[in-house]
């Protein structure tokens, strides 16, 4: 079985949950090939040399990023050619349950057929800072359920995607903020006081939306409000506007080495406690 994971993550989560499937994949005895949805899309990486696709992709305001949402549109058609998708929001709410939606049309429009989703939640990397007792489990889940959601991909198997209209409506409403976010990220600045000139922002940016001309940083009308250059600031010198209250710096610790005592986020508490309390498939047709 050949299988073609394509992803694309903002600040890391994405692709560390992806590395779980790719790794219980290989282990089931498939052949996996890799692909940044970031990198330009070529020949080389068409789908139809695949058995089966992943897409992957972090939730951004209850829907797929733009990049992602783009890529897919230059995918050539293919009839009855099955996809699974895998993404990661920093929360279980219900809401995030239709935010394949325009993804999947665009897929359907091209002869694509949705099999199933997974959905993992993983720390924030904007709104706020998960403590280590969320980040521990959040990712002993992923261990747990990455198993289990790869069986069902090795298996073919098909879930039932439950999406109620209110699901599809916040999602509409909440794809303004892609929009927006092409105009708060020009007003990003970074404190040249701090900063330390590594330009890792300027590598790394998914959109190359920044630039460093004439001992400055210039941010131009492509943020895709990934967080990733305010996220892996090395001395967070990064103003994000009017998002900036939200702002989280720096990379969270996977290692499990400790097991601090603690209580569930208060946010979206319920939805957590159902999250952490499901046994078997992490597919959302068990949400």
């Amino acid at each position: 079985m050949k299988i073609g994971i394509y992803v694309f993550s903002a600040t890391g989560n994405t692709a560390r949950v992806c590395k779980l499937f790719q790794e219980r994949l290989l282990q089931g005895g498939a052949e996996v090939a890799w692909h940044n949805i970031e990198d330009s899309y070529s020949e080389d990486v068409a789908p139809d040399k695949y058995d089966t696709l992943i897409l992957a992709y972090p939730v951004h305001g209850f829907n797929a990023p733009t990049i992602v949402t783009e890529f897919a549109k230059k995918l050539p058609k293919l009839k009855g050619k099955g996809y699974y998708i895998v993404k990661s929001s920093g929360e279980p709410a219900k809401a995030n349950r239709a935010s394949s939606a325009q993804l999947n049309g665009i897929l359907k429009s091209k002869g694509y057929d949705m099999l199933d989703e997974f959905h993992y939640v993983m720390p924030y990397n904007m709104i706020f800072r998960h403590d280590q007792y969320m980040v521990n489990k959040m990712w002993s889940r992923a261990l747990e359920a990455a198993d289990i959601d790869a069986a069902r991909i090795l298996e073919g198997k098909r879930g039932e995607i439950k999406q109620h209209i209110r699901h599809r409506f916040i999602s509409k409403v909440f794809r303004i903020e892609h929009g927006g976010m092409r105009i708060i990220g020009r007003h990003y600045k970074v404190d040249t006081d701090k900063c330390v000139k590594c330009m890792k922002c300027v590598k790394a940016c998914p959109m190359g939306n920044i630039k460093y001309e004439n001992g400055k940083f210039v941010f131009g009308k492509k943020c895709l409000g990934c967080a990733r250059c305010s996220f892996n600031c090395p001395v967070d010198a990064f103003n994000i506007s009017l998002l900036n209250g939200w702002k989280v710096n720096g990379a969270y610790d996977f290692s499990l080495k400790e097991q601090p005592d603690g209580k569930l986020c208060k946010w979206c508490n319920k939805s957590y406690k159902r999250y952490f309390s499901q046994k078997g498939s992490n597919s959302i047709e068990n949400q």
